[in-house]
């Protein structure tokens, strides 16, 4: 199943690769100050649970960039994780690996800089997050000093460096982060 996600997440990136190639308009991007970390995008191994190193600066999804009027690119999944030592359905990566929300966010301060080194954000350089599944909450981007970043429900999205495998939810209650469940409540 989680090759067939791979392979759906792949297809929609290089469709959306392939569209904005052809396209006639041109787009330089200027260099940032500082190294902005993001969710990890990893190829399939022969293992169960990919590997994900968390420093790495690309998304699934950010390799291609979304056309207007394109499907929305699916960058949230949900998966079990043992949260407290309870099995708990949570937000999670195109990888599985656990997705958290930082209680002290607002609007105009969220993890930045050393924080987001731990606390990698979900950034989704364009276009519209979707989900696998239909979510109870909202989707949505905030851009901030991260870039375009993942919201749900309001709260901007982030990964955890020490979870090493899918199902982790070894963040949990780390600084004022919690697990992102679909059922978290609206910032």
């Amino acid at each position: 199943m989680n090759m067939q996600r791979f392979g759906l997440v792949a297809l929609a990136a290089m469709m959306a690769l392939l569209s904005a190639c052809s396209s006639k308009s041109t787009t330089t991007a200027s260099p940032s100050p500082t190294p902005t970390p993001t969710a990890a995008a990893t190829s399939p191994s022969p293992s169960a649970s990919a590997s994900v190193v968390p420093s790495s600066t690309a998304t699934a999804s950010a390799t291609a960039t979304a056309t207007a009027g394109a499907a929305p690119v699916v960058i949230v999944h949900t998966g079990i994780a043992t949260v407290s030592g309870k099995s708990e359905n949570v937000l999670t990566n195109a990888q599985g690996f656990t997705l958290y929300y930082h209680t002290t966010d607002t609007p105009t301060s969220v993890c930045s800089g050393a924080c987001a080194a731990a606390w990698p954000p979900l950034l989704l350089p364009s276009g519209t997050p979707g989900s696998s599944l239909s979510l109870p909450g909202t989707l949505g981007v905030e851009t901030n000093v991260n870039g375009r970043q993942v919201t749900y429900n309001g709260h901007p999205l982030y990964g955890w460096k020490s979870d090493t495998s899918a199902g982790q939810a070894t963040g949990e209650g780390i600084n004022s982060f919690h697990v992102a469940t679909p059922t978290i409540a609206g910032m």
